[in-house]
């Protein structure tokens, strides 16, 4: 032969023989990927349902337990919620908190009003000293014009000079005791002042520190709910439609189950090709002659038919195989393109300014805030005891006062009647009128200072007892309301204590939401990077392509070659048929046995249809 067939056929069974290996490889890698890959897809999805359900719960999660508080009787804000309590529990403590420190601030505010009021009231004792030392002073020149007409009166005025001596001593003590009020009256005001400013300062400071306070709670747990809410509805539905990855995948594994199929369709290429290269050995050992020539002629027809047949199993095989990568590519792209889909949906809820929360009130900056709230209140008790003290040490003043105006009445009366007695102080009448008069503005001027600061210390001590002591302070004894004002400080500062705690909460919440929409993940890294390796199969399925239509050409080349070899006139049904019946007994698939009995125009039994062995 002037070529060498059998050599050419020995090259063509390796070629399969590699191919053959590939395949198997191929498929046997997809065998180990695919349960992975749905083992990390039923992953992600309970992995995703998993988080799904930690936002459910911490929105959820306190319903029950703040039920068994309210029935339990706790105080509102009496405690932080628990580190697990849930949005739910978390915003009722918010409500309660909120609502304990506005009544604070209502009380705060109707004490500011009361104390205020009381310091209008005092604000008439400036006028009312003053009044009372100017008296004290006209007292004490009409006593020397008194004493003047005494002396002048000889002995019959001694009696009279007596009693304007004790008149002149008395107005000197109340003039020194006017002096002596006068001044802690000034001291009065400067506690005025000082209250003054220690109220406004409070005023505005709890103003602005329990808004901040309610922005905190009411607003922070209302936005973080809602933040919850909104990652509750997009994650959820992100799940439902990444969940629809099942499909496509599914398609994927049913689209490849081609495995066995391929093998004995390979196998049954290498048996024929062996056939063949047997058949190309034998006509090459031939000698000549014109027996020899139709030996060798009925060689070259079954080489030509072993090729015809091979090229038409590997035509089948290309075909099921490139319809295989063909949905096995558009199942892998919609699987690509939804993971695409949903994850830049959550990129972009997570990303999304709007979401993002702002404003969290530390909780280091509430607890130098609520100590600077306590401070103040202190400061505004401590020195409103100290002025109720003081306008207490001032009322018994004006009770001494009180008590030498008594005395100038005794002298006044008592000046009355020796000027009635001796005609010689007929002259001193208009100067005891005088006395009388001033002796009743006197009168008149401490009895309203007197009133004013009983006033004032009935109303400030009540306000101040209340206020420090509680709304039942009024009602107490002094060691009581002092055991109330400690217990309503404890329970203030206890209270304020579970707020700081509260914050903790929140922002460890804010935190904990953050992070877990942050970390919501549809698919497992492992699942993306085995859809990747999946690619790479695909691939690999696509070369795989190329190569069996190589051989598929050098088939058809073999078949022509030999044909040409045959020459023109070489006999078209030399084949011999039981020579191809014999080779494709050991076939297993009948379409290729009925394909061979084309090509040896012969009949075949019914047999095993392409496609009923699979390896899924």
């Amino acid at each position: 032969m002037p070529f060498n067939v059998a050599e050419r056929v020995a090259v063509l069974i390796g070629e399969v023989g590699r191919i053959e290996s590939e395949s198997e490889d191929i498929y046997l890698s997809l065998g180990r990927l695919f349960p992975r890959l749905v083992a990390e897809m039923r992953k992600s999805s309970e992995t995703a349902q998993a988080s799904l359900d930690g936002f459910s719960s911490l929105k959820e999660g306190a319903r029950g337990a703040a039920s068994r508080g309210a029935s339990a009787g706790v105080e509102p804000a009496g405690g932080a919620p628990g580190a697990g309590g849930g949005l739910d529990g978390m915003s009722a403590f918010a409500e309660e908190s909120s609502a304990y420190f506005r009544r604070i601030h209502e009380r705060d505010s109707a004490f500011l009003a009361r104390i205020n009021e009381s310091i209008e009231r005092l604000s008439s004792l400036e006028e009312l000293i003053g009044r009372v030392r100017l008296d004290s002073e006209e007292m004490e020149i009409i006593s020397l014009n008194a004493m003047t007409v005494a002396l002048k009166s000889g002995n019959a005025g001694k009696a009279f000079s007596v009693i304007t001596d004790e008149l002149k001593r008395l107005s000197s003590r109340t003039i020194s005791l006017t002096e002596e009020i006068t001044a802690r009256g000034r001291a009065l005001l400067e506690y005025f002042s000082r209250l003054r400013d220690s109220l406004g300062e409070l005023d505005s400071f709890q103003a602005a520190f329990f808004a901040d306070l309610d922005k905190a709670l009411s607003q922070g747990y209302s936005e973080l709910e809602g933040d919850v809410r909104s990652a509750l509805e997009v994650f959820g539905g992100l799940l439902a439609d990444a969940q629809s990855v099942r499909e496509p995948v599914q398609n994927i594994m049913q689209g490849i189950q081609l495995q066995d199929i391929f093998r004995q369709s390979l196998q049954h290429v290498s048996i024929s090709l062996e056939e063949a290269r047997k058949s190309a050995g034998e006509a090459s050992a031939m000698g000549s002659g014109s027996e020899a020539s139709a030996a060798l002629a009925e060689e070259l027809a079954f080489v030509a038919a072993v090729a015809e047949l091979s090229g038409s199993l590997l035509e089948e095989i290309v075909g099921q195989l490139d319809s295989a990568a063909g949905e096995f590519a558009k199942e892998i792209e919609a699987v690509s393109r939804l993971i695409e889909e949903v994850e830049g949906r959550r990129a972009a809820f997570i990303g999304d300014p709007e979401r993002v929360q702002e404003g969290s009130v530390d909780a280091s900056r509430f607890s130098a805030g609520s100590g600077r709230y306590l401070a103040l209140k202190k400061d505004v008790i401590g020195t409103a005891r100290r002025l109720s003290e003081q306008v207490r040490v001032l009322d018994e003043s004006f009770k001494g006062l009180a008590g030498l105006l008594a005395r100038f009445q005794n002298i006044v009366v008592a000046s009355r009647i020796e000027v009635a007695k001796n005609r010689t102080l007929a002259g001193v009448t208009t100067t005891v009128q005088g006395m009388i008069e001033l002796t009743e503005r006197l009168g008149a001027d401490v009895g309203g200072a007197m009133a004013t600061t009983k006033d004032f210390i009935k109303v400030a001590s009540a306000a101040i007892a209340e206020y420090s002591g509680g709304e039942e302070a009024g009602r107490r004894s002094a060691r009581e309301e002092s055991k109330a004002g400690t217990a309503e400080g404890d329970r203030l500062q206890a209270t304020l204590r579970s707020v700081e705690a509260g914050i903790e909460s929140l922002d460890g919440s804010r935190v904990a939401v953050a992070r877990a929409v942050g970390d919501f993940r549809l698919y497992t890294p492992e699942f993306i990077a085995l859809i990747a390796e999946a690619r790479g199969a695909l691939e690999r399925l696509r070369g795989l392509s190329a190569e069996l239509k190589r051989a598929q050409a050098d088939l058809a080349l073999l078949k022509s070659t030999v044909d040409e070899e045959a020459g023109p006139d070489a006999p078209r049904g030399a084949i011999r048929s039981d020579r191809l019946k014999s080779m494709i007994e050991r076939f297993t698939i009948f379409t290729h046995k009925r394909t061979a009995g084309q090509i040896g125009n012969f009949d075949v039994e019914a047999g095993v249809e392409a496609g009923d062995i699979t390896l899924f």
